[in-house]
């Protein structure tokens, strides 16, 4: 009998999405990382004071992007692909075994107080504005820093990476990065102002 691949499978949907999900999240905080981080910005002041409100502007829109990609992977809604939903189906279906799901569990615990500091951002500033808190509140109560939020992208692909080798033995290499290339066009932009 010819294994079941995961293009067949019932969760390819949810594999596939999370994946999406957890790839674009990781693209976003390394452009805003790139942007905003006390070791690349102050080599690059002077390009980011010449188009401040294009500069302003991205590493806001790369930080909700972040955000937003962060809250749907751990959101448990029973209508979206998220998680914590995927792993009550798995479960539910007995598709993995029970260690290997108590594995699954152990990490999304992990992963859930940091998605909760997400959450309060999420849900206070960004996907709405709270008249009960102002912004600097929610900041306060989430108390979030740059490295747990790259920290709940690496435990997510962690997750999903043990998640599907013990589904269909596959892994994802998560490979994509946008930390570079935002360095590149930083030092081209330097470059362009140098030349005469």
């Amino acid at each position: 009998m010819l294994k079941r691949t995961m293009s067949s499978s019932p969760h390819e949907p949810y594999v596939s999405e999370l994946r999406h999900i957890v790839t674009v999240a990781g693209l976003n905080y390394e452009i805003w990382w790139a942007l905003k981080s006390d070791q690349t910005r102050p080599q690059f002041v002077d390009v980011l004071n010449r188009y401040p409100i294009y500069f302003q502007t991205a590493i806001h829109a790369h930080f909700v992007a972040l955000l937003v990609s962060l809250y749907k992977l751990y959101e448990t809604r029973t209508d979206t692909y998220n998680i914590p939903r995927f792993l009550k189906l798995l479960q539910a279906g007995a598709a993995l075994e029970p260690s290997v799901l108590a594995s699954l569990d152990r990490q999304y615990q992990e992963a859930k107080p940091l998605w909760v500091k997400v959450s309060i951002l999420r849900n206070k500033v960004f996907g709405h504005h709270s008249t009960a808190h102002s912004v600097e509140d929610a900041f306060r109560e989430a108390a979030v820093t740059p490295n747990e939020l790259r920290d709940l992208v690496a435990k997510t692909k962690s997750l999903l990476n043990e998640l599907t080798q013990n589904l269909d033995r596959s892994t994802h290499a998560f490979n994509l990065g946008s930390g570079g290339e935002v360095v590149q066009v930083l030092e081209a932009l330097q470059r362009a102002k140098r030349a005469p």
